[in-house]
């Protein structure tokens, strides 16, 4: 006779031993054995995640318990949805995909700066020659296009795809607001909306024959960074931090969500760290760095420590951030691909 399953018991955890038992959870309506964070939940957190009454709780136990030894269910038993399981899997890149590496740019903080290390990391690598894409996956508060001084709609491809616009070096671009009437107008859409909008960014836009496309997310651990992490072929996962410890610690949210979705960490990247003045004297502004302890807990190289340069702030404002140079992002760029082909 099998183990007692109990409301304490991890749902991941279950399945895996028991996969009879994903039909039973679906059969009383709890998709938690689909969705790789969900399934890290006890059975009990994911029954008060979709407000099971105690008694409800119960009956699920039961079934549970029925299905590993054999015995009748009291509901009817239903499928996992098409094409998701436990344990979840990233999407394997097709033969002939155009796009060569998919690099999503991800924060489990606001504020620390993701676009302009999107941004900047973009217009690096096409300095060097690479044919680079930008996926605006901030879909409430996109900012890409503004940076590039990327204005107008995007057009019918040949083919009737999306055209994406272009910088004035050749980035292929596309973002949100480039479909509002007035950039400041809200988008004022719910997850499966938001989800919908960057899956046919990737799929229905025409990029074409691109060495990189990176994808710059909004922070936090829900609904954009899941469908990215999920519906497209990700390569690997650049993580930006700053150096204040809060930020630290909501950085590591981040860190162990792309663990359960079993992503790539190319490498760890923290903004803001220091301020230089014209005569060379360093300020560390927000505090002495932690890009060696999010190093260790994350177990990826630090690929940069990037300044505060107010003529940097001036430039994206005004759109022109491919108008910027430094050594610092140069070199941000050049141990992005180092740490690339090390982990091919």
């Amino acid at each position: 006779m099998a183990e007692t399953i109990n409301a304490d018991m991890i749902i991941h955890d279950v399945v895996t031993k028991y996969p009879s038992t994903v039909k039973v959870f679906h059969g009383h309506g709890l998709p938690c054995t689909a969705c790789a964070v969900g399934a890290r939940e006890s059975v009990a957190g994911g029954a008060r995640t979709h407000r099971f009454t105690p008694e409800k709780l119960d009956v699920l136990l039961k079934d549970l318990n029925a299905s590993v030894n054999g015995e009748p269910i009291s509901v009817a038993p239903k499928k996992a949805p098409v094409g998701r399981g436990v344990p979840l899997q990233m999407s394997p890149a097709p033969a002939d995909r155009k796009i060569k590496q998919v690099i999503a740019i991800m924060s489990g903080k606001g504020g620390v700066g993701k676009s302009l290390v999107t941004g900047l990391l973009a217009v690096s690598l096409r300095r060097q020659g690479l044919s680079v894409g930008i996926l605006d996956g901030d879909i409430t508060g996109p900012s890409i296009a503004r940076m590039f001084g990327a204005k107008g709609q995007p057009g019918k491809s040949p083919s009737g795809g999306i055209d994406p616009l272009r910088s004035k070096a050749g980035i292929k671009i596309m973002s949100m607001n480039m479909f509002l009437e007035h950039e400041s107008d809200p988008v004022v859409w719910r997850g499966p909306m938001i989800s919908s909008a960057i899956k046919q960014f990737y799929s229905d836009v025409e990029w074409g024959q691109l060495d990189y496309l990176l994808v710059d997310l909004p922070p936090g651990t829900s609904d954009a960074p899941m469908t990215v992490l999920q519906s497209l072929p990700v390569d690997g996962i650049v993580i930006v931090s700053s150096p204040q410890m809060l930020a630290t610690m909501i950085v590591m949210k981040c860190v162990n969500m792309v663990r359960q979705l079993k992503g790539v960490i190319v490498g760890i990247v923290e903004n803001m760290s220091y301020f230089e003045t014209p005569n060379g004297e360093h300020y560390e502004i927000f505090g002495p760095s932690n890009g060696t302890e999010l190093v260790s807990m994350s177990g990826s190289p630090l690929l940069a420590q990037l300044p505060i340069d107010s003529a940097l702030t001036t430039l994206c404002d005004a759109g022109r951030v491919e108008e910027y140079y430094s050594p610092t992002y140069e070199l941000l760029a050049e141990n992005f691909i180092n740490t690339l082909k090390i982990k091919r």
